[in-house]
Protein backbone atom coordinates (compact mmCIF):
# COMPACT_ATOMS: atom_id res chain seq x y z
CA UNK A 1 0.00 0.00 0.00
CA UNK A 2 1.05 3.30 -0.79
CA UNK A 3 2.29 5.50 2.47
CA UNK A 4 4.08 8.39 0.69
CA UNK A 5 4.34 10.33 -2.34
CA UNK A 6 7.51 12.67 -3.68
CA UNK A 7 6.29 15.34 -6.08
CA UNK A 8 9.78 16.28 -7.32
CA UNK A 9 10.14 19.70 -7.86
CA UNK A 10 12.58 21.46 -10.28
CA UNK A 11 13.16 25.08 -12.06
CA UNK A 12 11.96 25.44 -15.41
CA UNK A 13 9.31 22.27 -14.87
CA UNK A 14 6.01 22.36 -16.49
CA UNK A 15 4.06 22.43 -13.42
CA UNK A 16 1.30 20.87 -14.99
CA UNK A 17 3.01 17.40 -14.83
CA UNK A 18 2.98 17.36 -11.10
CA UNK A 19 -0.77 19.17 -10.59
CA UNK A 20 -2.33 16.95 -12.88
CA UNK A 21 -1.09 13.62 -11.31
CA UNK A 22 -1.47 15.83 -7.77
CA UNK A 23 -5.19 16.36 -8.85
CA UNK A 24 -5.63 12.56 -9.86
CA UNK A 25 -4.48 11.80 -6.40
CA UNK A 26 -6.58 13.98 -4.50
CA UNK A 27 -9.75 13.11 -6.41
CA UNK A 28 -9.20 9.20 -6.05
CA UNK A 29 -8.37 10.06 -1.49
CA UNK A 30 -11.72 12.05 -1.97
CA UNK A 31 -13.65 8.84 -3.14
CA UNK A 32 -11.83 7.05 -0.89
CA UNK A 33 -12.63 9.27 1.92
CA UNK A 34 -16.48 8.98 1.43
CA UNK A 35 -15.95 5.56 1.63
CA UNK A 36 -14.41 5.48 5.02
CA UNK A 37 -11.19 3.66 3.25
CA UNK A 38 -8.01 3.46 5.35
CA UNK A 39 -6.05 3.45 1.74
CA UNK A 40 -7.15 7.35 1.45
CA UNK A 41 -4.44 8.30 4.44
CA UNK A 42 -1.79 8.82 2.33
CA UNK A 43 0.78 12.00 2.49
CA UNK A 44 1.84 13.75 -0.65
CA UNK A 45 4.98 16.07 -0.83
CA UNK A 46 6.34 18.30 -3.22
CA UNK A 47 10.00 18.32 -2.66
CA UNK A 48 12.97 19.91 -3.85
CA UNK A 49 16.47 20.09 -3.26
CA UNK A 50 15.89 23.21 -1.44
CA UNK A 51 13.53 25.09 0.97
CA UNK A 52 13.10 27.78 -1.40
CA UNK A 53 10.23 28.89 -4.03
CA UNK A 54 11.35 27.86 -7.50
CA UNK A 55 9.97 29.60 -10.99
CA UNK A 56 8.10 27.73 -12.87
CA UNK A 57 7.33 28.06 -16.67
CA UNK A 58 5.49 31.49 -17.11
CA UNK A 59 6.72 32.70 -13.78
CA UNK A 60 4.51 30.35 -11.63
CA UNK A 61 6.16 30.15 -8.26
CA UNK A 62 6.16 27.52 -6.37
CA UNK A 63 7.30 26.46 -2.40
CA UNK A 64 7.93 23.06 -1.82
CA UNK A 65 6.62 21.41 0.94
CA UNK A 66 10.05 19.18 1.96
CA UNK A 67 13.39 19.25 0.99
CA UNK A 68 14.91 15.86 -0.19
CA UNK A 69 17.01 15.58 2.29
CA UNK A 70 14.01 14.92 4.69
CA UNK A 71 12.60 12.07 3.23
CA UNK A 72 14.04 9.07 3.95
CA UNK A 73 11.57 7.12 1.91
CA UNK A 74 9.23 7.28 -0.14
CA UNK A 75 6.51 4.56 -2.41
CA UNK A 76 6.03 6.69 -5.25
CA UNK A 77 8.24 9.98 -7.22
CA UNK A 78 6.81 11.88 -10.12
CA UNK A 79 9.30 13.58 -12.18
CA UNK A 80 8.26 16.28 -13.85
CA UNK A 81 8.55 17.22 -17.02
CA UNK A 82 11.63 19.95 -18.15
CA UNK A 83 11.21 22.94 -20.47
CA UNK A 84 13.51 22.63 -23.88
CA UNK A 85 16.57 21.50 -23.14
CA UNK A 86 16.87 19.73 -19.97
CA UNK A 87 20.85 19.47 -20.17
CA UNK A 88 21.36 22.78 -18.13
CA UNK A 89 19.27 21.63 -15.47
CA UNK A 90 20.91 17.97 -15.37
CA UNK A 91 24.06 19.90 -14.04
CA UNK A 92 22.54 21.26 -11.01
CA UNK A 93 20.25 18.31 -10.05
CA UNK A 94 23.07 15.83 -9.38
CA UNK A 95 21.86 15.62 -5.47
CA UNK A 96 18.26 14.96 -6.81
CA UNK A 97 19.49 12.42 -9.09
CA UNK A 98 21.54 10.66 -6.38
CA UNK A 99 18.24 10.57 -4.36
CA UNK A 100 15.80 9.29 -7.03
CA UNK A 101 18.73 5.91 -7.37
CA UNK A 102 18.59 5.49 -3.59
CA UNK A 103 14.95 5.70 -3.34
CA UNK A 104 14.47 3.46 -6.19
CA UNK A 105 17.01 0.69 -4.54
CA UNK A 106 14.74 0.93 -1.29
CA UNK A 107 11.84 -0.25 -3.17
CA UNK A 108 10.11 3.21 -4.78
CA UNK A 109 8.01 3.02 -7.96
CA UNK A 110 9.07 6.25 -10.04
CA UNK A 111 7.12 7.98 -13.15
CA UNK A 112 8.72 10.11 -15.13
CA UNK A 113 6.88 12.40 -17.56
CA UNK A 114 8.89 14.16 -20.78
CA UNK A 115 12.37 14.83 -20.38
CA UNK A 116 11.92 14.44 -16.71
CA UNK A 117 13.04 10.89 -17.97
CA UNK A 118 16.58 11.89 -18.00
CA UNK A 119 16.78 12.20 -14.60
CA UNK A 120 16.32 8.27 -14.27
CA UNK A 121 18.92 7.70 -17.27
CA UNK A 122 21.94 10.19 -15.45
CA UNK A 123 20.71 7.96 -11.88
CA UNK A 124 21.80 4.74 -14.30
CA UNK A 125 18.64 3.26 -13.22
CA UNK A 126 17.19 2.75 -16.93
CA UNK A 127 20.50 1.04 -17.73
CA UNK A 128 19.29 -2.02 -20.31
CA UNK A 129 15.43 -1.11 -19.75
CA UNK A 130 12.77 0.17 -21.89
CA UNK A 131 11.78 3.93 -21.56
CA UNK A 132 10.49 6.91 -23.88
CA UNK A 133 10.93 11.04 -23.59
CA UNK A 134 9.28 13.61 -25.30
CA UNK A 135 9.30 13.20 -29.10
CA UNK A 136 11.62 16.42 -29.21
CA UNK A 137 14.38 15.18 -27.27
CA UNK A 138 14.47 11.51 -28.77
CA UNK A 139 17.51 11.98 -31.00
CA UNK A 140 19.67 13.52 -28.26
CA UNK A 141 18.27 11.43 -25.39
CA UNK A 142 19.38 7.91 -27.98
CA UNK A 143 23.01 9.74 -28.26
CA UNK A 144 23.36 10.63 -24.26
CA UNK A 145 21.97 7.43 -22.79
CA UNK A 146 23.10 4.52 -25.55
CA UNK A 147 22.59 1.97 -22.55
CA UNK A 148 18.71 2.55 -22.04
CA UNK A 149 16.23 0.97 -24.94
CA UNK A 150 14.92 3.56 -26.52
CA UNK A 151 11.36 3.13 -27.92
CA UNK A 152 10.47 5.93 -30.55
CA UNK A 153 7.33 4.75 -31.54
CA UNK A 154 5.21 4.15 -27.73
CA UNK A 155 4.50 7.32 -25.29
CA UNK A 156 4.34 4.74 -22.38
CA UNK A 157 6.76 2.46 -21.00
CA UNK A 158 7.13 0.15 -17.81
CA UNK A 159 10.18 -1.40 -16.50
CA UNK A 160 9.32 -3.15 -13.47
CA UNK A 161 8.75 -0.44 -11.27
CA UNK A 162 9.90 2.67 -13.39
CA UNK A 163 6.93 4.43 -15.52
CA UNK A 164 8.25 6.66 -18.30
CA UNK A 165 5.19 9.14 -20.34
CA UNK A 166 6.34 10.96 -23.33
CA UNK A 167 3.90 14.09 -22.34
CA UNK A 168 1.85 15.35 -19.71
CA UNK A 169 -0.95 14.00 -21.81
CA UNK A 170 0.56 10.24 -21.38
CA UNK A 171 1.22 11.14 -18.20
CA UNK A 172 -2.47 11.26 -16.65
CA UNK A 173 -2.93 8.05 -18.42
CA UNK A 174 -0.62 6.42 -16.76
CA UNK A 175 -1.94 7.95 -13.32
CA UNK A 176 -5.20 6.36 -13.93
CA UNK A 177 -3.12 3.16 -14.71
CA UNK A 178 -1.39 3.62 -11.30
CA UNK A 179 -4.38 4.60 -9.35
CA UNK A 180 -6.05 1.45 -10.59
CA UNK A 181 -3.13 -0.88 -9.61
CA UNK A 182 -3.29 0.40 -6.10
CA UNK A 183 -6.84 1.19 -5.64
CA UNK A 184 -8.83 -1.07 -7.84
CA UNK A 185 -9.98 -0.69 -11.57
CA UNK A 186 -13.57 1.30 -10.59
CA UNK A 187 -12.23 3.68 -8.59
CA UNK A 188 -9.51 4.38 -10.80
CA UNK A 189 -12.52 4.80 -13.49
CA UNK A 190 -14.43 7.25 -12.21
CA UNK A 191 -11.14 9.33 -11.21
CA UNK A 192 -10.59 9.28 -14.85
CA UNK A 193 -14.44 10.39 -15.43
CA UNK A 194 -13.49 13.33 -13.75
CA UNK A 195 -10.19 14.06 -15.81
CA UNK A 196 -11.80 13.84 -19.17
CA UNK A 197 -11.97 10.47 -20.55
CA UNK A 198 -12.62 11.73 -24.18
CA UNK A 199 -8.55 12.73 -24.39
CA UNK A 200 -7.62 9.51 -22.92
CA UNK A 201 -5.84 6.59 -24.30
CA UNK A 202 -6.17 3.39 -22.07
CA UNK A 203 -2.45 2.64 -20.85
CA UNK A 204 -2.92 -0.99 -21.14
CA UNK A 205 -3.43 -0.61 -25.01
CA UNK A 206 -0.34 1.86 -25.54
CA UNK A 207 2.23 1.00 -22.86
CA UNK A 208 5.74 -0.95 -23.90
CA UNK A 209 6.47 -3.26 -21.09
CA UNK A 210 10.01 -4.71 -20.39
CA UNK A 211 8.38 -7.97 -20.53
CA UNK A 212 5.80 -8.15 -22.87
CA UNK A 213 3.41 -11.10 -21.44
CA UNK A 214 1.47 -10.52 -18.57
CA UNK A 215 3.49 -8.43 -15.11
CA UNK A 216 3.57 -11.25 -12.87
CA UNK A 217 5.29 -15.03 -12.82
CA UNK A 218 2.28 -16.89 -12.59
CA UNK A 219 2.97 -18.44 -16.00
CA UNK A 220 -0.63 -20.64 -15.68
CA UNK A 221 -2.37 -17.57 -14.44
CA UNK A 222 -0.89 -15.40 -17.85
CA UNK A 223 -1.77 -18.18 -20.13
CA UNK A 224 -5.78 -17.84 -18.98
CA UNK A 225 -5.43 -14.03 -19.39
CA UNK A 226 -4.57 -14.28 -22.94
CA UNK A 227 -7.38 -16.37 -23.53
CA UNK A 228 -10.05 -14.91 -21.66
CA UNK A 229 -8.93 -11.15 -23.87
CA UNK A 230 -8.71 -13.53 -27.16
CA UNK A 231 -12.13 -14.97 -26.13
CA UNK A 232 -13.91 -12.13 -24.22
CA UNK A 233 -17.48 -12.60 -25.98
CA UNK A 234 -17.27 -16.44 -25.67
CA UNK A 235 -19.53 -18.01 -22.81
CA UNK A 236 -17.14 -18.04 -19.34
CA UNK A 237 -16.74 -21.63 -17.83
CA UNK A 238 -14.43 -21.45 -15.14
CA UNK A 239 -14.27 -24.95 -14.55
CA UNK A 240 -12.69 -25.52 -18.45
CA UNK A 241 -10.43 -22.30 -17.55
CA UNK A 242 -9.16 -24.10 -14.36
CA UNK A 243 -8.85 -27.60 -16.16
CA UNK A 244 -6.85 -26.22 -19.10
CA UNK A 245 -4.63 -24.22 -16.59
CA UNK A 246 -4.14 -27.61 -14.77
CA UNK A 247 -5.73 -26.65 -11.69
CA UNK A 248 -8.33 -27.27 -9.41
CA UNK A 249 -11.35 -24.81 -9.64
CA UNK A 250 -10.47 -23.54 -6.25
CA UNK A 251 -6.55 -23.32 -6.44
CA UNK A 252 -7.38 -21.22 -10.11
CA UNK A 253 -9.62 -18.95 -8.32
CA UNK A 254 -7.36 -17.98 -5.86
CA UNK A 255 -4.48 -18.02 -7.96
CA UNK A 256 -5.85 -15.70 -10.16
CA UNK A 257 -7.17 -13.52 -7.35
CA UNK A 258 -3.52 -13.35 -5.96
CA UNK A 259 -2.01 -11.81 -9.63
CA UNK A 260 -5.02 -9.74 -10.79
CA UNK A 261 -6.66 -8.45 -7.84
CA UNK A 262 -9.86 -9.46 -9.17
CA UNK A 263 -12.02 -13.07 -9.80
CA UNK A 264 -11.99 -14.54 -13.46
CA UNK A 265 -15.59 -13.19 -14.15
CA UNK A 266 -15.11 -9.48 -12.67
CA UNK A 267 -11.23 -9.79 -14.98
CA UNK A 268 -13.32 -10.52 -17.91
CA UNK A 269 -16.63 -7.62 -17.13
CA UNK A 270 -13.41 -5.43 -17.37
CA UNK A 271 -12.05 -6.66 -20.57
CA UNK A 272 -15.48 -6.54 -21.85
CA UNK A 273 -16.24 -2.93 -20.97
CA UNK A 274 -12.99 -1.59 -22.28
CA UNK A 275 -13.59 -2.92 -25.45
CA UNK A 276 -17.24 -1.85 -25.30
CA UNK A 277 -15.77 1.58 -24.53
CA UNK A 278 -14.11 1.72 -28.42
CA UNK A 279 -17.14 1.10 -29.87
CA UNK A 280 -19.34 3.46 -27.91
CA UNK A 281 -16.50 5.77 -29.26
CA UNK A 282 -16.06 4.75 -32.89
CA UNK A 283 -19.03 3.46 -33.97
CA UNK A 284 -22.86 4.14 -34.12
CA UNK A 285 -23.44 0.46 -32.71
CA UNK A 286 -26.89 0.67 -30.34
CA UNK A 287 -25.53 -0.10 -26.83
CA UNK A 288 -27.94 -3.48 -27.19
CA UNK A 289 -25.12 -4.39 -30.32
CA UNK A 290 -22.52 -3.19 -28.71
CA UNK A 291 -23.32 -5.63 -25.18
CA UNK A 292 -24.16 -8.76 -27.94
CA UNK A 293 -20.61 -7.79 -29.36
CA UNK A 294 -18.40 -7.67 -26.46
CA UNK A 295 -20.61 -11.07 -24.73
CA UNK A 296 -23.12 -9.85 -22.70
CA UNK A 297 -26.18 -11.74 -23.80
CA UNK A 298 -28.61 -9.05 -21.45
CA UNK A 299 -28.21 -5.57 -22.21
CA UNK A 300 -29.43 -4.77 -19.38
CA UNK A 301 -26.84 -6.59 -17.23
CA UNK A 302 -24.05 -4.98 -19.53
CA UNK A 303 -25.46 -1.45 -18.84
CA UNK A 304 -25.40 -2.20 -14.73
CA UNK A 305 -21.89 -4.16 -15.12
CA UNK A 306 -20.79 -0.74 -17.33
CA UNK A 307 -22.19 1.80 -14.78
CA UNK A 308 -20.08 -0.38 -11.92
CA UNK A 309 -16.93 0.00 -13.72
CA UNK A 310 -17.07 3.62 -15.69
CA UNK A 311 -19.51 5.24 -12.99
CA UNK A 312 -22.03 5.92 -15.71
CA UNK A 313 -24.03 4.11 -18.22
CA UNK A 314 -22.76 3.22 -21.66
CA UNK A 315 -25.08 5.93 -23.04
CA UNK A 316 -23.90 8.67 -20.94
CA UNK A 317 -19.97 7.99 -21.92
CA UNK A 318 -21.32 7.90 -25.49
CA UNK A 319 -22.53 11.65 -25.09
CA UNK A 320 -19.18 12.65 -22.95
CA UNK A 321 -16.22 11.04 -25.41
CA UNK A 322 -18.46 12.42 -28.57
CA UNK A 323 -19.04 15.71 -27.29
CA UNK A 324 -15.84 17.21 -28.10
CA UNK A 325 -15.04 15.47 -31.26
CA UNK A 326 -15.49 17.04 -34.36
CA UNK A 327 -14.27 15.89 -38.38
CA UNK A 328 -13.24 18.61 -40.78
CA UNK A 329 -14.87 19.01 -43.74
Amino acid sequence: MIHHITLLTIEQMLSSSVAIPLEMLEAARARMRVRHNPAADFQVDAAAREMAPLTMLGGFRLHPTKALSQIEQTDLIVVPALWRNPKPQLKQEAETIRWIARQYRQGASVIAIGTGVCLLAEAGILDGKPATTHWHYLDQFERDYPKVQLQRQHLLTQADRLYCAASVNSGADLMVHFIGLQYGRELALQVEQQFSPEVRNPFEKNVFYADQLHQHPDEAIALAQTWLQQNMQKPLSLPALAASAGLSERQFDRRFRAVTGTTPSRYLHRLRCDSARDLLQKSNLSVADIAAAVGFNDAGYFIRVFRRLAGQTPGEYRRKVRAKLFTSQ
